[in-house]
């Protein structure tokens, strides 16, 4: 194996580096020396040149930062994380640039990643900070906590206020010496998203921040959003449409070129960015209709009705709380929160008008803690019914829940409440079970915490049935059938960022076959 490995190491010794190989160093040179530049144009995760006098900064953590060449001082396009700070001055001076030197900070968006980097920058150099108008107050406020790191978990990082010592609206032209700048207004990705534009060396340089993430995907991820997360639809869709009739850019820089795992060329084919505002705005047209026709009813904490007489009650304790009003009857779906629960159900129920309504049934969709904290709490309130299985009813029983308040599976079902079907789930949660409602011509799906969100979908049911084939199969099955289910909403217990319930067909099969093949790789 020895002889092996230095082998390959001989021939491929690329094979065996790490991921991030040593700074390419690229010898300084001012933008005048135009025609020395050979350099190639690879977006790579180490320092490099990409144009005359345009460097990137390519070993950033997260997001990456641009560097430009003035006779009037350095300008940087973003700024990092700020404990970044750091490494970014390694990288100027890898490129034999003078941090010194920075005389304009030029932030595409409000985004951490992108901005938190800034305020180190601007006290050490005193340069000048630039943002777009419609995120200054929130870089100014250092918040809140959403908009400056949108969905992803970012403990552990300083988040703090920065100056915007000039608010940008579009279509200015920036000055520094001998360079000038053109700023465009590109929100959607957030309100205050700008673009940069550049001549030089014969080439039209693009500086997108996110609303081009890379040059094979857009930021437009944030548009699916709830609204706290500051993507904009509608806004970005205006964007794409704008940016498909100017010039084509010869060198695109985006905000996350490290998340193509082989460097992409700087290089744009014209035919590539065309496809590329051509399929985003595809995407946001269809993406409008559906909010448009279904509505966003982003299941956010704040109390609305998703279809007449089905609502989002928020959220207590990190659980969801549905409710279904049939003629005289209130369902509700799962009861956390504790002892709390009963007030905060009448606080909830009031601000949607149904005060005056009493819960008939609470439909478990399991018997564990995270969705009966509260029953007990609501039952001797209320004297509701309980809709468990079989197994689930002896879990009651323990709980000190009368037999008299127990309401079976088939029960339910014949109960003419409601359209609805239910469904036991092979979780390692006690007594799982998801409902099938027929309401308003739509399928409503409430799961409970079945199947979980995010990338780690499958890993919480992996993890106490690992080396158990048979768990997993059964999981493995509960999911195809919900797959099969199709909905038109889906109701989780623990919505992922606040999603909306409105789902599209194609998307949930989609999705929960992404994690059935987990599930079956995993055996």
């Amino acid at each position: 194996m020895l002889l092996v490995s230095l082998s390959v190491f001989l021939l491929f010794p690329s094979m065996l580096l790490p991921d991030r190989a040593p700074p390419r160093i690229v010898s300084k040179r001012s933008a005048a020396d135009g025609d020395l530049f050979v350099g190639e144009t690879l977006l790579a995760p180490w320092p490099v040149t990409v144009a005359p006098g345009v460097h990137q900064l390519g070993a950033m953590s997260l997001s990456t930062v641009y560097v430009i060449e003035t006779s009037a001082g350095l300008v940087l396009v973003d700024a990092g994380l700020t404990e970044d700070h750091g490494l970014l001055i390694r990288q100027l001076g890898d490129l034999g640039l003078d941090p010194n030197q920075v005389r304009a900070i030029l932030l595409t968006h409000a985004h951490g990643d992108h901005s938190l980097g800034a305020m180190p920058i601007k006290r050490k150099t005193g340069a000048r900070i630039h943002a777009g108008r419609g995120d200054a107050l929130v870089l100014r406020d250092g918040g809140p906590l959403e908009a400056v790191f949108s969905t992803h978990e970012m403990s552990g990082y300083e988040i703090h206020a920065t100056d915007v010592d000039v608010e940008l609206t579009g279509d200015e032209m920036l000055v520094f010496g001998d360079t000038r700048i053109e700023v465009l207004a590109t929100p959607g990705h957030t309100p205050g998203s700008v673009s940069y534009v550049l001549n030089r060396g014969g080439s039209r340089i693009f500086f997108a921040g996110d609303t081009v993430m890379t040059s094979l995907k857009l930021g437009t991820y944030s548009a699916y959003l709830a609204p706290r997360y500051r993507g904009d639809a509608w806004a970005y869709l205006a964007t794409l449409r704008r940016l498909s009739v100017l010039p084509i850019p010869d060198i695109l820089l985006p905000g996350h070129p490290r998340d193509v795992k082989v460097p992409q060329d700087a290089r744009i084919p014209p035919a590539q960015w065309s496809s590329m505002l051509e399929h985003g705005i595809q995407e946001l047209e269809v993406l409008i209709k559906k909010y448009e026709t279904d509505g966003a009813d982003f299941l956010d904490g704040e109390p609305k009705e998703l279809l007449p007489g089905l609502h989002y009650l928020g959220d207590i304790d990190g659980s969801a709380v549905y409710g279904l009003s049939t003629g005289s009857q209130l369902l509700l779906f799962d009861a956390p929160g504790g002892p709390g629960f009963p007030a905060w159900l009448d606080s909830r129920l009031q601000s949607l008008g149904l005060g005056s309504r009493s819960v008939t049934a609470v439909l478990l969709t399991t018997c564990g803690r995270e969705a009966t904290s509260g029953l007990t709490a609501l039952v001797e309130k209320t004297q509701c019914q309980v809709v468990t299985s079989a197994s689930g009813g002896a879990a009651l029983r323990s709980m000190g829940l009368a037999d008299a308040r127990l309401l079976s599976i088939g029960a339910l079902e014949s109960s003419g409440w409601v359209d609805i079907k239910t469904m036991p789930i092979a979780d390692f949660r006690p007594a799982a079970m998801a409902y099938v409602v027929k309401w308003s011509g739509k399928t409503v799906l409430i799961s409970g915490r079945v199947p979980s969100q995010g990338s780690d979908s499958g890993r919480e049911t992996l993890a106490p049935a690992a080396g158990r084939r048979a768990d997993i199969d059964a999981y493995r099955e509960s999911l195809c059938r919900l797959r099969d289910v199709k909905p038109d909403l889906w109701l989780p217990a623990k919505p992922l960022n606040g999603r909306n319930a409105n789902v599209d067909s194609r998307a949930w099969f989609e999705q929960l076959s992404g994690i059935i093949a987990k599930l079956r790789n995993s055996l």
